[in-house]
């Protein structure tokens, strides 16, 4: 599996963001991971990696989230004009098939899949959606 620069975490848990961290860097999926707990500091975050041209190739957004959730990301996400510099994971709890059928018809949204994250399930990630085929 080829390693990634830089990805993004979008979760409103803190404990998950610094597992998640710990499970992509152990599993050696990118050099460097940042994680954010909103959607106004992930917007802030890429705001900043846009001006500095380092934006992430990957960004693990969590769907449920207090105030603003994971379809607001998407929305504010898409005025950045970032659109396809970063590959959107929509990694969430959300067993509503109603949200998966959303993230699927999104060509903004790599993959919809359910938590937890694991080094088996990057490598799913990783070969079914984010390596060229």
């Amino acid at each position: 599996m080829e390693t990634f620069k830089k990805v993004l975490l979008i979760d409103d848990d803190d404990i998950v963001n610094s597992i998640n961290s710990v499970i992509i860097k152990h599993a050696r999926f990118a050099s460097e991971v940042e994680s954010v707990n909103n959607v106004p500091n992930a917007i802030e975050f890429l705001s900043k990696a846009k001006t500095n041209n380092e934006v992430p190739e990957v960004i693990f957004l969590d769907l449920n989230m207090p105030d603003l959730d994971g379809w607001d990301f998407m929305e504010e996400y898409q005025k950045l004009g970032i659109n396809g510099s970063a590959k959107v994971i929509m990694l969430t709890s959300s067993i509503s098939l109603k949200d998966e059928e959303r993230a699927s018809s999104s060509q903004q949204i790599a993959a919809f899949i359910s938590k937890p994250l694991s080094p088996e399930l990057l490598e799913t990630i990783y070969n079914s959606h984010l390596i060229e085929n």
